[in-house]
């Protein structure tokens, strides 16, 4: 599951559709539902964790620091099951020219941005994989392209390897229409998982309704890429709610995926 759960705000109020309190029994029902084995997420915050953790038990853990490079500021943690995955490596890089610099920013946008790279073993069947998520600018075009190369010259890394990836993301870009995509889809060739999906589990919602009733509309900016050997079986976008409470302005975007088998 790739999920940007939206930060907390101070400049919302109870009874808001963005309030925090507000949301976290729906961030925690949702999760709760699904567990899935890894979840990509955007927008956390240290004290943010509660819903995420309730939601998912005790046998889950994260990887991922804040764009300041520790807990002040924005997360964009990879939590994953250890009951079934095992943590092999991880290492987080910034979006910029200088991308082992904590806290750099270098291609006009205001804020860092980060990507969570983590490495494991499936303990079911002894195949590695990798995990890259991230969190694109919203507004500068160059941030966006030039983070998408980044990320692309780090997944080389692990197809080098060999290992099969699976990449989640706000990339605040439209699919199929947007210089990132192109970046990552069409010249890198990772999959879509929504369109590579054997089976769709839901209309094709755009991703970012803003707290508004889900639409069918080609504006998905939340996206699960994969390497090519990797199968999906399913995929869907998430319009869960609680009593009618969104868990946040983004869908959650989910697929079911089958690793190739393990090499002898």
């Amino acid at each position: 599951m790739s999920f940007n759960a939206l930060f907390q705000t101070d400049a919302s109020a109870p009874g808001d559709p963005g309030h925090w309190a507000d949301r976290t029994p729906a961030i925690e029902a949702l999760l709760s539902a699904d567990r899935p084995h890894l979840l990509g997420l955007q927008e956390m915050q240290a004290w943010t964790y509660a819903p995420i953790e309730k939601g998912l038990g005790s046998t889950y853990r994260s990887v991922g620091v804040a764009e300041s490079g520790g807990s002040d500021g924005l997360i964009n943690p990879i939590f994953y099951d250890a009951a079934r995955l095992e943590l092999l490596a991880w290492n987080q890089f910034w979006l910029s020219d200088r991308p082992r610099e904590v806290g750099s920013a270098t291609w006009g946008n205001a804020r860092p941005r980060t990507a969570v790279w983590a490495r494991f073993r499936d303990r079911d069947t002894g195949q590695e994989f990798a995990h890259v998520n991230t969190h694109l600018d919203h507004v500068i075009t160059q941030a966006k392209v030039k983070g998408a190369q980044l990320i692309s010259d780090h997944l080389e890394q692990f197809r080098l390897l060999k290992l099969p990836t699976i990449t989640t993301g706000d990339f605040n870009s439209v699919a199929r229409m947007s210089p990132a995509y192109t970046v990552l889809v069409e010249d890198f060739g990772l999959q879509d998982s929504w369109l590579a999906a054997e089976d769709r589990l839901s209309p094709g919602w755009g991703t970012f309704p803003y707290f508004h009733e889900v639409e069918e509309s080609n504006v998905r900016i939340d996206w699960i890429l994969l390497s090519q050997d990797v199968r999906v079986v399913d995929a869907r976008i998430d319009d869960f709610r609680l009593d009618g409470i969104f868990p946040s302005d983004h869908l959650p975007v989910r697929c079911h995926v089958e690793l190739p088998a393990a090499s002898a």
